[in-house]
């Protein structure tokens, strides 16, 4: 593990939400969790997410235990936005911006917000 991404991962969770947006528009990916069964999700307090991560190895610093065959796995950002967005709405599947530590905490949004965050960045 580098130790950017070890300091990173350490960040708090704002920051940390902040930080998956800019890397994510600069490299023009975003990075999930998949397991035996399909994508990784997390229940938050009120729903399920999608937790989601700036790169491959910050996911790292949140893989679980339980889940000892899941792999990062990267999502073009056009993908992302064009497909899996409208997607996560639908189904009512909020997100988990950079979940990390052992608390596994991150800010949970909605699909929409992520996207006019995505967008409002992109501009």
């Amino acid at each position: 593990m580098s130790e950017q991404a070890q300091h990173e991962s350490q960040l708090p969770a704002r920051e940390r939400a902040e930080l998956l947006i800019d890397r994510v528009l600069e490299n023009q990916f975003i990075w999930g969790l998949m397991g035996t069964e399909g994508w990784v999700m997390v229940d938050s307090e009120t729903q399920t997410c999608l937790p989601l991560w700036p790169d491959e190895a910050s996911v790292a610093f949140w893989q679980r235990k339980d889940l000892p065959d899941s792999k990062p796995q990267a999502i073009p950002l056009q993908e992302f936005t064009a497909t899996w967005l409208p997607g996560l709405k639908k189904n009512q599947i909020a997100v988990m911006l950079f979940p990390s530590g052992s608390l596994r905490e991150g800010i949970v949004t909605s699909a929409d917000e992520l996207l006019l965050q995505l967008a409002d960045d992109n501009e």
